[in-house]
Order: structure tokens, then sequence, then C-alpha cells
């Protein structure tokens, strides 16, 4: 899994690069205001069934021929009504050109639908070189389409082909990989039973979505397309680690940890899994956090640096999301207390909108930024009291397991800011330089702290006993 996401994150991180080049903020401003809309609806159809599946203890395949008609029938509605409303949407936003930009995405919603009950058997299959696979064509295929279309001048519409030519190579993907046909079979009790624990993700996914999307909700509403555009791109890429690691992570963690009855088996895993990928996670957001500005103009060019304090909240935002708040979700879910994770988004919520509130549509991207940022915090310490209340764990150590390399990846990010600055070269020397420097000085930094040997993480034995030596506490 780790292979096959990191590989659709290469492929993603090349097309961003080359799609900023090819386009204007604009672009991305409108693709952004669609996506925004086809995103909440896409989470409606399959009401939670698909995690309820993987958590399911009965027949499975009889549970999937259940679900897969009232998911493919609801997800056929939501498509419809989009269309329907999708003039009005556009209006409310003020941007006309987003109506039919709404329409085509909306296939999205079919066509994920259609891919849910296979990917959730994967998952509870724990078939994780089939998922990889899938990971990897899907994102392939639209960098090609969307960089060839962006080439030939079609704005934001290479944007929306892109992502609908994902989707339908995702569907066509799991389809081919999995065994399982769907069946007119339906098992009510086994239905009423999956439902009951669904409600519950489906109103996490809702409540998710709101705290992920009011921003740029926000913006498309007072501050137009171009302010939008300055957002949704340093956004795309902070996001971008959380979607390739966090979220491929919680993919594994869910349908391990609910197949563990040991209490301390799943506490010691869950941290052990923090651990890891607070090790992974933490240069990249304190990089883009320190070394900003050199980023965003090596690789997007000067029409973009409006995005550079930007991208610096969002990096901290991105250091609570994706290491406190991300992991905890998979084990609220597995320990049968998914209320827990809608608890703490409805908290986060709270504060975000009082803060867009004291704002009044006068915001623009740096103070929305700064909102979320704090609003992600309320909901990564809501999680971690959860931690701690319910199951007994240690405050230290949990705080010890999200924050492992914080203190490391700061100091060599650091160290490579001041290096890039007492020479004067090209831009886009600088940032290879400022990259080259840091990686190897977290992993200095981290071998000192970690086994006080700053070479450790240079031999091929070290690396091979990383996962085992996350367990020790």
């Amino acid at each position: 899994m780790s292979v096959g996401s990191l590989s659709a994150r290469a492929i993603t991180l090349i097309s961003s690069v080359l799609l900023a080049r090819l386009l204007l903020p604009e672009h991305f401003g409108l693709f952004n205001m669609a996506i925004i809309v086809v995103n909440a609806v896409q989470m409606l159809p399959d009401l939670g069934l698909g995690q309820a599946l993987i958590a399911h203890r009965g027949d499975t395949r009889k549970a999937a021929n259940t679900i897969f008609l009232p998911v493919m029938f609801t997800a056929t509605v939501a498509a419809l009504v989009v269309c329907a409303v999708a003039d009005t949407i556009a209006s409310v936003m003020k941007q006309p050109a987003v109506t039919p930009l709404l329409r085509a995405l909306s296939l999205n919603i079919v066509v994920m639908a259609a891919a849910s009950i296979p990917v959730a058997l994967m998952q509870k299959a724990q078939r994780w070189r089939a998922q990889a696979l899938t990971e990897f064509a899907a994102p392939l295929v639209a960098a090609v389409v969307m960089v060839t279309l962006a080439a030939l001048g079609y704005g934001a519409w290479s944007i929306v082909w892109g992502n609908i030519a994902r989707a339908i190579t995702l569907a066509l993907t799991v389809w081919w990989l999995s065994s399982w046909r769907p069946r007119l079979v339906l098992d009510w009790s086994a239905l009423a039973d999956m439902f009951r624990f669904g409600r519950w993700i489906v109103l996490d996914r809702i409540s998710a979505f709101a705290l992920l999307n009011t921003d740029t909700a926000y913006l498309a509403r007072w501050q137009g397309a171009q302010i939008l555009g300055y957002y949704a791109l340093p956004y795309n890429w902070i996001t971008l680690p959380i979607a390739q690691l966090v979220s491929q992570s919680n993919r594994v963690l869910f349908p391990v940890l609910s197949n563990i009855d040991d209490e301390h088996l799943q506490r010691t895993t869950l941290l052990k899994a923090c651990r890891l990928l607070s090790f992974l996670l933490s240069p990249v957001y304190f990089f883009w956090l320190i070394n900003a500005q050199v980023f965003v103009i090596g690789l997007f060019t000067g029409k973009w640096l409006p995005c550079v304090p930007v991208l610096q909240w969002l990096s901290v935002y991105g250091l609570a999301h994706g290491l406190a708040g991300g992991l905890l979700v998979s084990f609220y879910w597995a320990t049968k207390r998914p209320q827990v994770a809608v608890y703490a988004y409805w908290a986060s919520l709270a504060v975000a909108l009082a803060g867009l509130a004291v704002g009044r549509g006068h915001w623009g991207a740096v103070q929305v930024a700064q909102v979320f940022t704090a609003a992600m915090f309320v909901r990564s310490a809501f999680m971690i009291v959860g931690l701690i209340r319910f199951y007994g764990l240690r405050l230290r150590q949990v705080l010890r397991s999200v924050t492992d390399g914080w203190v490391p990846a700061a100091a060599a990010s650091a160290v490579a800011f001041g290096a890039t600055r007492a020479v004067s070269l090209p831009v886009i020397a600088e940032l290879v330089i400022a990259a080259l420097l840091h990686m190897n000085l977290y992993l200095l930094f981290y071998g000192w702290l970690r086994h006080r040997s700053p070479l450790v993480y240079y031999t091929r034995r070290q690396w091979k006993t990383v996962f085992p030596g996350y367990a020790e506490e």
C-alpha cells in the first residue's frame, strides 16, 4: 500500500506542477467550486454501508449483494439532483461557468458508487496489492488527460475531464480485480445492522466534509475564483500527504483493528501507526512551513507568490489533521465508538464557523487558513482527550507518538533555510539544495534523538527494522 500510495503521490505532484504552469488561478478556482458540491453529494449514496461491510461479521458476499442496489439507486438519484440544481448553485456562487462543470462531474457520483462495494470487499479481505494497483492506475490516467488537455488550452475543463477519467479508471480496475459480482439478494436483518453502524459513518463524513470544505465555499462565495485559486493550490498540496499516506493507512488500519479482540494490542497498534506516520509526515510539513517561498517560486513561478503565507499556515493545519486527527478515526470506528470522531468534527466546525462569522466575508485566503488551522487543532485535541478518557492511555504516550518527528524536522528545515539564504543561486537550485539538505539533516537528527546514532538511518538494516522498532513503548 505504501508503494502504491507513494507512486500515486509522485504522479499527482508532477501533474500538479505542470498544471500550475499551464493554467491560471481562475481555472483552479472554478474547478474547486464545482468539485466541492460533487464531493459533498458523493458521500451520501453508500450511506456508510461500505465501512459497515468491512466491520460486518456475517456472510460478507450476501451482505455485499444486499447493499449494492440501494447504493446504486441513491447514487443515480443524487447525480440527477446535482444536474437539476446546477444552475441554482452556480448563481449562488456568482459563477455561471460552474454550471456545465457541475453537470459533467456529477457522473463521478455514480461511477464511485459502483466502485465502493468492490473496494470495501478488498479492504475487508486485506488485499493490499490489488488496492495498490488501483491507487496507481487511476492517478496515472488522470495526469495524462489533465496535462494533455491543459496544454491544448481547455482550461478548467482539463481538470474536470482528468477527474472523470480517474474515477472511471478506478472503477474499471477494481471490478477487474474483484471476483465478486452482484446478485439480487436481500438480507434485511444484515442491512439494518449495517445501517445502524453506517449512520455514524455518514455523519462522520458529512461533518468532515463540512470542516474540510467550508473554507473553499467561503472563499468561492465572498472572494471569487482568483483568491480561491491562491488558496486551492497550496491546500491541494498539503492534503496530498494526508490523502496518500494517512488515508491509505486508515484503509489498512481499520480492518486490521476491527479483527483484533485484545484492547492492549489495539492501542499498541494505533500508537505504532501514529509514530510511524509522524516520522514520515513531519519533515514534509515543516519543510513547507519554513521554506514555503523558495518552494512556491521554484515550482510554480512568481505568479503564485500570494500562496506563500497560505502554504505556511496550511502546513501547520496539515500537522494537526494528518498526525493527531487522521489515524484516530480508524481506532474509534474499530472499537465501536464512531460517535467520538463525529463529536470532534462538530467541535472544530463550531470554531471554524465562529471564525468565519467574525470575518463577515472580508477575510482572504491567509485569514481563512488561520481560522481552519485553529479549528483542526481543536479537533485533534478532542480526539486525544477521547483516547485518554475512554481507553486509559496517558497523555504523554499519545503526544509522544503523534509528535515524534517534529523536533528533528523543525531543526533540519531551519538549517536548510539558513544555508540556502547564505548563498545566491537560481531559485530552482535553491529548492533542490534545500530539499536534499533538509532530508539528510532530518535523518541525522532523528537518528541521534531516537537512537543516539546519527547515521543509523543510512544503513539498510535499520530501515528493515523501522516497523518493528516502532512497536516499542
